[in-house]
């Protein structure tokens, strides 16, 4: 196999980009988690908390390290395709087999003292073979492999819920679509008839929870876009009523989700999000003290060690999936908008340079992937802190305590960087060729 890039030249560049942000998030997360551990009467209580996190960003980086330098073309090889899926089923399996019962739910291989969580391994591996599937559609029908890479990540999802982790799954299911839809052609098109789908979908949905009629209202709004969508082009068409068809049944077929798979958890966090005055219960808690802790912070913070709603156990996974709450409350609106910036460095530049890749499709989904899914993290991790979505369990990369999610995050940004680096390296020296033949 040819390799992505050859011997052309000796010097390797590591994008600033990625790497200066990445380095100021996670001394923010050490800062945010030590913080946590200040007692109200200013004392530290147990921060092996912190010792452990800066291990695994020290690992992480060398992995990253590591990666910037590797030649990506052989993941192209369908062998190393087929045994990371292995890997990554068997692992899975084995957690809801010999895996220990940890707050009632089964999610991580114990390692002496380190948990790891293979689902969080999972999204490197619907990443890989998503892009390498839908690369095939230059020998084969496009529509097959979308259908062939969502058979082949189903066993994943089903696996990551039993654990039980449904906001897992949500997310793994979620980065395979964005991948498998960047492989696809024609993207206004279906971009179109994916609205159809969801706002159908979504409308009966609503049916099953509410009793007001907003439900149908979305549903009308999926009709009347695929009518306008029926008559813009004929080449449409199919695709308009397989859409709206499609709607209806997965509609439906969330209605049944609703009655009887989901958890009454998993529909309380809903319900209580969809209709918060009615919250009489626990199930919205977590979410309000969230809320508290943000808009008590303010404009410039309590300051360092100063919260009150982690130090007085207000905030439950104060560490965890509410570490931006706690941040925000001692850092305030500049200190959150400030975390927010880099990331969104992050986010763009990776967008930006996907754009870049189109001669080379499946690197293009590599890195539009781990893009995407930093992006999806960051956002459903900070739209659950401040209330804008139903309560997950999904960490804030790089920020919340972890070791799986940092160094998924790090292996994460590596490829990216190694990638954007090696296509710089091949696009200079096609440029020293040209010039020679002139």
């Amino acid at each position: 196999m040819q390799p992505f890039l050859g011997k052309q030249k000796k010097n390797f560049n590591i994008e600033l980009k990625i790497l200066i942000p990445s380095i100021v998030i996670s001394i923010i997360g050490l800062i945010a988690l030590l913080s946590t551990t200040i007692l109200p009467d200013g004392t530290f209580t147990d921060t092996s908390i912190v010792s452990k996190q800066l291990v695994f960003i020290i690992v992480g980086y060398l992995l990253y390290f590591v990666l910037s330098k590797t030649d990506l073309s052989y993941s192209k090889c369908w062998q190393v395709i087929l045994s990371l899926y292995l890997i990554t089923l068997l692992s899975l399996l084995a957690v809801l087999l010999f895996g220990p019962i940890i707050n009632n739910v089964k999610r991580w291989v114990v390692i002496g003292d380190i948990q790891l969580q293979p689902s969080e391994f999972a999204k490197i591996t619907i990443i890989f073979l998503t892009a390498y599937v839908l690369s095939l559609k230059v020998r084969f029908n496009q529509w097959i492999l979308f259908v062939v890479s969502l058979l082949l990540v189903l066993p994943i999802f089903f696996l990551t819920y039993f654990q039980p982790d449904g906001s897992m799954s949500i997310l793994l299911l979620s980065i395979w679509f964005f991948v498998a839809f960047t492989g696809l052609d024609n993207q206004f098109r279906n971009s179109i008839a994916i609205c159809i789908v969801m706002l159908g979908a979504f409308g009966f949905l609503l049916a099953s929870i509410l009793s007001s009629t907003i439900w149908l209202v979305l549903v009308i709004i999926s009709f009347i876009i695929a009518i306008f969508a029926y008559f813009y082009r004929d080449s449409w068409r199919v695709f308009v009523v397989i859409g709206f068809l499609l709607s209806i049944v997965l509609g439906l077929g969330s209605s049944a989700i609703w009655d009887s798979v989901l958890r009454d958890y998993q529909k309380d966090r809903i319900e209580v999000y969809l209709n918060p005055a009615e919250d009489t219960g626990d199930a919205g808690f977590n979410v309000n003290q969230a809320r508290i802790a943000i808009g008590s912070g303010k404009i410039w913070g309590k300051g360092f060690g100063n919260g009150t709603q982690s130090k007085r156990s207000f905030l439950p996974e104060h560490q965890t999936d509410f570490i931006f709450a706690s941040f925000a409350e001692e850092f305030g609106l500049v200190g959150a908008i400030f975390l927010l910036l880099l990331f969104a460095v992050i986010i763009l530049f990776g967008f930006s340079k996907t754009i870049l890749l189109t001669n080379d499709p499946y690197f293009a989904m590599i890195v539009l992937g781990f893009t995407v899914k930093l992006l999806l993290e960051v956002f459903i991790n900070i739209a659950t802190n401040t209330g804008a979505i139903p309560a997950t369990g999904i960490p804030l990369p790089l920020v919340s305590a972890g070791g799986s999610v940092t160094l998924v995050t790090l292996f994460s940004l590596g490829v990216i960087q190694s990638i954007i680096a090696r296509h710089a390296k091949v696009d200079d020296t096609t440029d020293i060729i040209q010039s020679y033949e002139v």
